[in-house]
C-alpha cells in the first residue's frame, strides 16, 4: 500500500490463511476442532472438579496439576474461537494490534506451562528422594509462592521477543499462512530484514524450554535410581505419580522443539508446522487430562466416587463424611 508521498502506508490488518491446503475442507475442519475444543474444557474442567470436591486430591501435586488444566483451557480458547470464526464466518481478518496480543498470551501461557512443570518435577524430587521431609519441605504457602511464581515468570518470558518485534514495520503483504498468529510467521511480514530478530527469539527460545527440560530429566534419572530399589508396592505407588508427569513433560517439550526448530530451518513444508502447531496447542491440551485420569488411581478413585454419587438412591448416605481428611500423595 503506498501513500501519496511515495512512502509505505503500515498495514492495520492481517489476514489468517487457516490451514493451508485444507482451506476447502473448512467444514470438517471445524467439526474436528470444535470436538477437540469441548474434550479440552470437558476434560479440564473435570479434573478441576475432582480436585475442588475430593479433600484426598488436596495436595500439592494436584493443586499444580490445576494450574496445569487452566493453561489448558486459556490456550485452546485464545486460538480455537478465532478459528472457527475464519471457518465458520469466513472472519479471517484480525487487528495488528489484536495480533500481537494473540501472540503474547500464546506464548506467556506456554512459558507459565513450562514453569508449572519444572515445579511439579521438584514436587516428584522431593517426594521420592526426602519423603521424610515432604510436609516440612513442600507445604501450603511454598505452594502458592511457587505458584504466583510461575504465573509471573511465564509473562516475562515472551516480553523481549515482542519488544523486538514490536517496532517492525509492516506494509504488506499482509497473509497469515498459518491458523493463529504464530511469531516467526507474523515478524517474516516486516518490510525489513528480521533474519536477526527472528534468530534471537529462537535461541531465547530454546534456552528457556531446553535447560529446564534438562533439568528435569536430571531429575528423573535420579528418581528412578532411587525407586528401583524400593520394595515392590512403593515402587509401583511412586510410578504411578511420577509416570504421568513425564509423560506430559515429554509431549510438551517434544512438541515445543519440533515447533521451534521447523519454524527457523523452513525444512518443512508449511503444512507441517500447522500440524506441530495444532499437536503443540491442542493436542497437548486432550491428552494432559486424559493421561492423569488413565495413570492415577486416586483420581480414577475420586471420578468412580462422584459418577456412584450422582446415580445413588435418594436416600443413600452422603457423599463426604466429616472425618474424611485429605492426604499427601
Amino acid at each position: 500500500m503506498q501513500m501519496s508521498n511515495g512512502t509505505s502506508q503500515q498495514i492495520t490488518e492481517f489476514i489468517l490463511v487457516g490451514v493451508p491446503g485444507l482451506q476447502d475442507s473448512q467444514n470438517l475442519l471445524c467439526i474436528i476442532f470444535l470436538l477437540a475444543y469441548f474434550i479440552v474444557i470437558t476434560g479440564n474442567l473435570l479434573i478441576l472438579s475432582l480436585v475442588i470436591l475430593d479433600q484426598r486430591l488436596h495436595t500439592p501435586m494436584y493443586f499444580f496439576l490445576c494450574h496445569l488444566a487452566v493453561l489448558d483451557i486459556m490456550l485452546s480458547t485464545i486460538i480455537l474461537p478465532k478459528m472457527f470464526a475464519v471457518f465458520l464466518l469466513n472472519d479471517k481478518s484480525i487487528s495488528v494490534a489484536g495480533c500481537f496480543t494473540q501472540m503474547y498470551l500464546v506464548l506467556a501461557i506456554g512459558g507459565t506451562e513450562n514453569v508449572i512443570l519444572i515445579v511439579m518435577a521438584y514436587d516428584r524430587y522431593v517426594a521420592i528422594m526426602k519423603p521424610l521431609h515432604y510436609h516440612v519441605i513442600i507445604n501450603g504457602k511454598l505452594c502458592v509462592l511457587l505458584a504466583i511464581v510461575a504465573w509471573i515468570l511465564g509473562h516475562m518470558v515472551p516480553v523481549p521477543a515482542l519488544i523486538q518485534a514490536m517496532p517492525l514495520i509492516f506494509c504488506g503483504p499482509n497473509k497469515i499462512e498459518y491458523c493463529y498468529c504464530d511469531y516467526p510467521t507474523v515478524v517474516s511480514l516486516a518490510c525489513e530484514d528480521v533474519t536477526a530478530v527472528i534468530e534471537n527469539a529462537f535461541v531465547a527460545a530454546m534456552c528457556i524450554t531446553n535447560i529446564p527440560f534438562l533439568l528435569i530429566i536430571c531429575s528423573y534419572v535420579r528418581i528412578i535410581k532411587t525407586i528401583a530399589g524400593m520394595k515392590k508396592d512403593d515402587r509401583k505407588k511412586a510410578l504411578s505419580t511420577c509416570v504421568s508427569h513425564l509423560l506430559i513433560v515429554l509431549i510438551y517439550y517434544f512438541s515445543a522443539d519440533l515447533l521451534y526448530i521447523t519454524a527457523l530451518t523452513h525444512s518443512s513444508t508449511q503444512d507441517t508446522r500447522v500440524i506441530i502447531g495444532v499437536f503443540a496447542y491442542i493436542l497437548a491440551p486432550i491428552l494432559n487430562p486424559i493421561i492423569y485420569s488413565l495413570r492415577n488411581k486416586q483420581i480414577k478413585q475420586a471420578a468412580e466416587k462422584y459418577l456412584a454419587f450422582l446415580f445413588r438412591p435418594q436416600n443413600a448416605e452422603p457423599l463426604v463424611t466429616n472425618g474424611e481428611v485429605s492426604k499427601i500423595a
